[in-house]
């Protein structure tokens, strides 16, 4: 069990467990562990039972305990410290519906020799200097850094990260890397930066590296990117990015434009899209005999790029859904101010914004009153909603296979036939695998045999773990005169410095990804309604000063 992440878990005291769908039936004597609290076990036995399920001494190593419940209709997060859970028993006393499930966060004990370390432990900093400084005067080239709160919230999102650069815009000339996820509520989770000079095969190889050494170990990732010559060489040599520990996918949007500057054709841009986002195999067919009616060349440089890099259809299911980089973008965009001050202000703003961004979704979270996020929930309801308008078939008994039918909609569409495996999870319409998160499908099956829909729906979209992706907090930084000495001292490359005449530009550069297919209508990037962009659009709100 991976130490360096925290993990929720659901302890079960005697008796005969069986699982069954995935739920798990027993006995009289089966307790959970809500029915450890009703039964009022002293916090010393709790902590024993889960010193012995991680495997960890107890002086090496603290257990950081949270009890995350509902209670009349509202989510809450509570510590388990000792005597904490007597709290606990008149809630389970009085609410029938009570549900409860343990976070644990395992931390290493050290001993602090600077009131700075002892601010925010689990920050990641980490430099390289130019090679001709001196022990004394470092010269500025690489840094790297990643908020403890942030990296063990990843841990608690889908295992897909979107990676990608921006030029710094200040009178230093480098580029900031930036790599995010996204929470349980579909929220855009930044995890770690660096700045360099350039994008380069080494600075990308360094920003990799120290991303899987300090920050995901172990874990299992797909990496999203675009195809710069630096990501692809990494990910290709350094050992610890090979498969099965990780999956390089490209980004659709990337490889259309890629395939926009060879061959200029909105046709082409629109088959490109709808080839690589299919997860059918009849519709994947359908478009390739559309792209060489069109061109030759084009379906023959599609066909030099490794399918499984840039279809949803030959994925394998490692990128959970997400079709392009746009994650990792919309934080360049959202720091778009902190681009243009000095390194040192930069650093400083991504700290501030984090912070509030976890206050930001900590309150939204507390607040949710549904099994699952605002985002899913919707989502969840929508698909719940139409499957019940799906006809079912059992086919197979003992694997329970079934044959869903859509019903057939007034403009030719629907009355699609789809094979639906329950226990192994799987659909051919491909969505249930690729999101692991159920389809209308599944969910038709699911309510026809009388099983609770939310029981197949996987823990990193639940209530319960947005709740604890925010739960961990921030420490202010300590004045500057209680900073660890360094015995050294650092100055800027003189020669990154870059003067220019007049106003530096501001905006994003047009290009080939800008161009518009006739009949696809301008929509507001807010409401994704037409008539309207994000200026004068009524859902807007007021943005974060720069």
């Amino acid at each position: 069990m991976a130490l360096n992440r925290p993990f929720m878990i659901t302890l079960y005291w005697g008796g005969n467990v069986e699982y069954e769908n995935g739920i798990i039936k027993g006995d009289e004597s089966t307790m959970s562990a809500s029915d450890i609290i009703r039964q009022k076990i002293r916090y010393e036995q709790f902590q024993d039972l889960a010193y012995a399920l991680v495997g960890v001494e107890k002086s090496s190593y603290k257990l950081n305990m949270s009890l995350c419940y509902q209670y009349s209709g509202r989510s809450n997060i509570a510590p388990l410290i000792n005597d904490s859970t007597l709290d606990m028993y008149y809630l389970v006393a009085t609410d029938e519906n009570y549900w409860g499930e343990v976070c644990v966060e395992i931390e290493k004990i050290v001993i602090p020799t600077n009131t700075s370390l002892a601010s925010n432990p689990d920050t990641i900093v980490k430099w390289f200097h130019n090679q001709n400084s001196s022990s004394q005067v470092a010269k500025f080239k690489y840094i790297f850094w990643a908020f403890g709160p942030a990296i063990k919230a990843f841990h608690l999102c889908r295992p897909v990260i979107s990676i990608d650069g921006a030029h710094l815009k200040g009178s230093y000339k480098g580029k900031l890397l930036v790599a995010a996820s996204k929470d349980a509520n579909n929220n855009i989770l930044p995890i770690s930066y660096a700045i360099v000079d350039e994008e380069t095969v080494h600075s990308w190889c360094w920003f990799l590296g120290h991303f899987r050494n300090f920050v995901a170990p172990n874990r299992q990732l797909c990496v999203l990117s675009d195809r710069h010559k630096g990501i692809i060489h990494a990910m290709e040599n350094l050992e610890e990015w090979k498969e099965p520990l990780a999956y390089h996918r490209f980004c659709l949007r990337h490889v259309r434009s890629n395939l926009m500057k060879r061959y200029k054709n909105v046709n082409l841009k629109k088959i490109c899209w709808s080839m690589g986002s299919t997860t059918q195999k009849r519709k994947f067919t359908k478009y390739i005999r559309e792209i060489k009616a069109i061109n030759r060349e084009a379906w023959q440089y599609l066909r030099e790029i490794k399918r499984s890099q840039w279809c949803l259809l030959y994925d394998e299911n490692h990128r959970l859904g997400f079709l392009t980089t746009n994650i990792s973008e919309s934080m360049n965009n959202a720091l778009r101010g902190a681009r243009q001050l000095p390194i040192r202000a930069c650093i400083d703003l991504t700290f501030n914004r984090t912070v509030q961004l976890f206050r930001k979704h900590s309150g939204i979270a507390m607040n949710c009153i549904t099994p699952l996020p605002k985002c899913m929930w919707r989502l969840f309801l929508k698909r719940d909603t139409r499957a019940q308008s799906h006809v079912l078939s059992e086919f197979h008994y003992n694997e329970r296979v079934y044959r869903v039918v859509t019903r057939s909609q007034i403009n030719g569409t629907g009355g699609n036939t789809h094979t639906v495996n329950y226990f192994q999870h799987m659909c051919t319409c491909g969505k249930w695998q690729m999101e692991r998160f159920p389809c209308s499908h599944a969910l038709a099956v699911c309510r026809n045999r009388g099983d609770n829909p939310l029981s197949i729906v996987n823990n990193v979209y639940t209530t319960m773990t947005y709740i604890q992706q925010y739960n961990f907090g921030f420490v202010p930084l300590p004045h500057v005169d209680y900073w660890l000495d360094s015995n050294w001292t650092i100055e800027a490359d003189y020669s990154k410095l870059s003067v220019h005449r007049g106003r530096r530009r501001a905006n994003q550069i047009h290009n080939e990804m800008d161009i518009r297919h006739p009949d696809e209508p301008h929509r507001c990037t807010l409401c994704h309604q037409p008539g309207h962009n994000r200026r004068n659009c009524s859902n807007s709100q007021p943005r974060f000063n720069e």
